[in-house]
């Protein structure tokens, strides 16, 4: 029954973490929608304002996919140009790494903190603003604790045959591990959440840092897979974002897995705390697409 409680308590944490995103995005899509709306066209003068407003509307949204879907829907409608469209998926590319850089870092004790601030929010107050910033202090407090739990959880696993077996396959497949992490990723619609996962068993040292970058490299593969089909039954212009997205990555990633060994040199000199390593990776990935693909953009 061991091998039951603790399949049942990782899943329990990770479902904990994804509703604590939801939460999150739900929170600040509903308080501040028509405003983020208008910042997307404020930004739209050229790649380079596109590219920041991105990184600021993502750092909020702490997705991606839901940004891509928003984009998707604005290029559909001819409100914004594709060029525009894909410079603010780079940028959100890169914001929704830095919710990762932040909780990468010990803040258990901001945890009950965030959960008590946003109850309190929620329940004392009656104007929908206030309880959607309430729901996102809740939501941002359910994600800390679930790293925590999730850390706890897993560290059983270290010594579960089944599981040491799992990442014994994975070991020097690399390019196994990518694709296992992309569909993933798709499954749960948010590589935030693989992402904080992998630098969760990094850090209970049940996974080595090779294995974990190229689970980094599915997990933003993975990210722009779940946008593109989520828009397949729309209209061409609609789905030409997140087809851009998921090129772009997918050409970044394998660009990168053959190099594993010598990123993981590069980045130890960083941090070469496995969990540190691995987020310092994962905006690494993103700001690298940035470089290659924002001059390519066509210029306004």
């Amino acid at each position: 029954m061991q091998g039951v409680d603790t399949v049942l308590n990782v899943l329990g944490s990770v479902c904990l973490l994804l509703w604590g995103v939801r939460m999150v995005r739900t929170g600040l899509t509903r308080a501040f929608g028509a405003a983020l709306r208008r910042a997307i066209g404020a930004c739209s003068r050229n790649r380079f304002t596109a590219f920041a407003g991105g990184v600021g509307l993502t750092g909020i949204l702490q997705s991606s996919t839901a940004t891509a879907l928003l984009l998707a829907s604005f290029a559909g409608r001819g409100l914004i140009p594709l060029s525009i469209a894909l410079a603010v998926m780079l940028g959100a590319n890169v914001g929704t790494t830095l919710t990762a850089q932040v909780l990468s870092f010990n803040l258990g004790w901001i945890s009950p903190l965030m959960i008590a601030v946003g109850v309190i929010a929620f329940l004392s107050n009656s104007s929908d603003k206030a309880r959607h910033l309430g729901r996102v202090a809740i939501g941002l407090g359910l994600m800390l604790l679930s790293l925590h739990l999730l850390e706890a959880a897993a560290a059983p696993l270290r010594s579960a045959p089944a599981f040491v077996a799992l990442l014994s396959g994975l070991q020097d497949e690399y390019v196994l591990a990518a694709v296992f992490a992309a569909a993933a990723t798709w499954f749960i619609h948010s590589s935030l959440s693989t992402v904080l996962l992998v630098m969760s068993f990094a850090s209970s040292g049940i996974i080595e840092p090779k294995l974990g970058l190229a689970l980094v490299i599915g997990a933003n593969i993975g990210g722009a897979i779940a946008p593109y089909f989520d828009q397949s039954t729309t209209d061409v212009e609609a789905r030409r974002v997140p087809l851009g997205n998921l090129i772009t990555r997918v050409t970044i990633g394998v660009a990168l897995l053959p190099f594993l060994g010598p990123i993981h040199h590069w980045l130890a000199f960083v941090d070469a705390a496995p969990a540190r390593l691995l987020v310092n990776f994962h905006t690494a990935f993103s700001l690298v697409a940035a470089i290659v693909f924002l001059p390519l953009n066509d210029p306004l």
